[in-house]
């Protein structure tokens, strides 16, 4: 038995698991609580946020809700500004927690919300200038916040290993993979995005798999650090996000089965190395959309990904892509 002092010192944890020689998976609760949980106590260090103060964040997923049980938990005010795939009964569970939820439902003629929530949250800025705002896509405390899972990786897995990451603020795959170099490790770092995202030179359409990718590029995102990049639709990220509950008992998000599914194929072409993928968060939430059946799924059993040279050489029908990335920044691929 494991004792903690509260929910927030448990759910800041991080359980690594063997699924198979060499693969392993780090799995979380809601990996966004470790930064929102560093954002903010630094913030209250540095008096950038008052004891009792108002916190504000745009975000739809897990960052909403690491906020939401740090403020709880230290009397702090909140503010989530999301848009519709915040539920019903996942604002509820936001608002119950103490704070407020605002749901933005006019693009305001962007490809998605994030443009519209930004200039929401502004005018909650000018109108209470007190307020402190995360900035989770901007804030170098993000990565920062990653630092000792960085750490305690190098020391379990070893020397070299192979990070498969979900990437959309770039906080946590920029963050661990940085603080395992810092150790000497030999760490090879492959992002998961999905398509139509800007983070790595696409963007143009809807970005339809959530909990990965952008349709605003995130200053934390480091692209130099990155020597391989995945894209996958979320059909084929629910099919393997099923495919890894059913085979071992995993009840995660739709990020993780897009994280495994590139981390299997990394496993199989690089087998005497470890290979680690980062699993953002359990099913909860998606029981009534990742978790129902689709009928059409066959011909990803063994779908293979199209190798890319440029990031825009996709079509409609890709369901998987991939390209080296080369540690490259983002204006090699522009």
């Amino acid at each position: 038995m494991i004792r903690y002092e509260s929910v927030l010192d448990e759910m800041r944890n991080a359980t690594l698991f063997m699924l198979g020689k060499n693969l392993h998976m780090v799995s979380f609760k809601a990996m966004k609580i470790i930064p929102a949980n560093y954002i903010i106590k630094k913030a209250l260090y540095r008096g950038d946020l008052k004891p009792g103060g108002l916190v504000v964040e745009t975000s739809s997923g897990n960052f909403a809700l690491g906020m939401a049980i740090v403020c709880n938990s230290m009397n702090l005010r909140f503010i989530a500004i999301g848009d519709p795939a915040i539920d019903e009964s996942y604002k509820r569970q936001l608002e119950m927690l103490g704070g407020r939820v605002e749901i933005i439902t006019d693009k305001n003629g962007s490809e998605g919300y994030q443009k519209a929530r930004l200039e929401r949250l502004h005018e909650i800025l000018n109108s209470q200038p007190d307020a402190f705002w995360c900035r989770q896509y901007d804030n170098e405390d993000n990565a920062n916040a990653y630092s000792n899972i960085g750490h305690q990786l190098k020391e379990l897995i070893g020397p070299q290993a192979f990070l498969v990451a979900p990437v959309g603020s770039g906080g946590s795959s920029c963050g661990i993979a940085s603080s395992m170099r810092s150790t000497g490790a030999d760490c090879t770092l492959i992002g998961v995005d999905t398509f139509n995202s800007v983070l790595f030179g696409q963007g143009g359409g809807p970005v339809r798999l959530r909990g990965l990718g952008n349709t605003v590029m995130p200053k934390n995102l480091r692209h130099q650090l990155f020597d391989d990049v995945h894209w996958l639709t979320p059909e084929l990220a629910n099919h393997n996000t099923r495919l890894l509950y059913s085979s071992t008992g995993h009840f995660r998000g739709p990020t993780t089965g897009a994280a495994y599914t590139v981390a299997r194929f990394v496993h199989d072409q690089n087998p005497g190395i470890p290979i680690v993928f980062l699993s953002p968060d359990d099913g909860s939430r998606y029981t009534n959309t990742t978790y129902l059946k689709e009928s059409n799924t066959a011909g990803f059993e063994h779908l293979a990904p199209h190798r890319l040279q440029w990031p825009t050489e996709y079509d409609e029908h890709t369901h998987w892509a991939w390209m080296n990335w080369n540690r490259q920044p983002i204006q090699a691929y522009h």
